[in-house]
């Protein structure tokens, strides 16, 4: 249960994440057309701006976009036995699910997960690793306490 709530809660934060650069995005398009409609030269530092905002939120929501797609392109089916992507990995100390970078994330359940990529040097120092398995990482030793 705990996979699927850290699971649901990542689509949550991604689409959340898309649907506020996107927002972003068309108020910063609606202020560029209503700049360029009143043609003032004195508007010209603001209308740059503007166009800067533009272009980083757009390009936010791409990246975004593309993570979700990263995101839905890994099998988080369960009865893993390795580290691998789409596992749900809870050691001594903490829980991950490796998936893409999304940071420490807060089930609605109220559970702690750490949703790191594939990329991560954490993830390197435990891939392919079983239950039972230790892996030291930071100076930290941590024990594989379940794999799911």
């Amino acid at each position: 249960m705990l996979k699927i709530n850290v699971v649901n809660k990542c689509k949550e934060v991604i689409q959340g994440s898309i649907n506020r650069y996107k927002e972003r995005v068309q108020e910063l398009s609606d202020s560029l057309a209503d700049n360029d409609a009143s043609n003032d030269a004195e508007d010209d530092d603001g209308s740059g701006e503007l166009m800067a905002d533009f272009e980083r939120y757009n390009n936010l929501k791409d990246e975004h976009e593309k993570l979700k797609r990263v995101f839905e392109n890994i099998s988080y089916r369960s009865g893993k036995t390795a580290v691998t992507e789409g596992a749900l990995v809870s050691t001594d100390t903490n829980v991950f699910l490796i998936s893409v970078s999304l940071g420490e994330l807060t089930t609605d359940e109220g559970d702690k997960c750490f949703v790191i990529s594939s990329n991560a040097p954490i993830y390197e120092a435990m891939k392919g690793l079983t239950t039972g398995d230790s892996f030291t990482f930071n100076g930290v030793t941590r024990r594989i306490i379940q794999i799911n």
